[in-house]
Formats: C-alpha cells, structure tokens, sequence
C-alpha cells in the first residue's frame, strides 16, 4: 500500500479509504506561536504598567503555609501532583517556580507568592531629530 500523487495513481489499484490530509494547525503548535508572539512583542519600558514578581521570601511562605497545614512534603507533593525532591528545592530556595507550578501551589496552600510591582517612574525623553550620545547620557547622569 502507497500513497502516491495524482499523476502515479493511474499505474495501480485503489484500496482503501483515501488518506485525508489534515487541514488546520495543531494545537501544541498554536501555543508555541503565541508564546513566541507575547515572547516577540516589544515593551514600552515608560509604560506605568504594574506587573507580578515572584516575592523574595516565596520559599519561606510555601515552608510555613505547609506546616501551617500540618502537611509533610510528601504530602504536598501528592496534592499537587509534584515530586518530593521539587517541593524541597522551593522550600530550600534553590529553585524558582515555573507560573504554573506557582498558581498550583498558591491555590493548594491558600497564600499569594506573586505580587504587583510598581515600575519606578521615569522619565521619558522627549525625541530629537539627532540620536543619542554617549555625551547625552553623562548629561542625564549629572542631572
């Protein structure tokens, strides 16, 4: 059995059902374009826009919020389908949460680990038609 072209089915004998080619994108490949294209965009740093960051101390707030609930690790591993050797990593501080193990962890242990940070207020230079120096930038600094 072959798939051929259109041209080469003439030579043989037609069995089966004709294979159907898949119309449309998958869907794994449409969330990588998406991730690539918020990835991609370009940002005004003079936005005021506030963002969620990862707080400082998130590997003692997990600790406490586990004891608080007199859970051992194993067990906060199996509520949140995590390994053991994970749980311990966030709680040493020795491992950074991805996004969706953070939203796992804040809605299992009831605690925020994110929080709004205020971009600090710059100022925006207004354009000239020359582009920018070295000069220009040890003028800012004096200012």
């Amino acid at each position: 059995m072959m798939a051929v072209c259109p041209n080469c089915v003439k030579f043989g004998d037609q069995t089966g059902v004709p294979i159907k080619k898949r119309t449309g994108v998958p869907p794994n490949i449409l969330k990588r374009l998406e991730a690539r294209k918020k990835r991609m965009t370009v940002r005004d740093i003079y936005s005021r826009e506030s963002e969620e960051v990862l707080v400082n101390d998130f590997a003692e707030k997990i600790r406490g919020a586990r004891e608080r609930k007199g859970w051992k690790q194993v067990d906060l591993g199996a509520k949140i389908n995590e390994r053991v050797s994970i749980i311990a990593k966030l709680e040493s501080g020795t491992m950074i949460p991805s996004d969706t193990l953070i939203k796992k962890l804040e809605r299992t242990l009831d605690i925020k680990l994110k929080e709004k940070m205020e971009a600090p207020a710059t100022k925006k230079r207004v354009e000239t038609s020359r582009p920018l120096t070295l000069g220009d930038l040890i003028k800012v600094e004096k200012e």
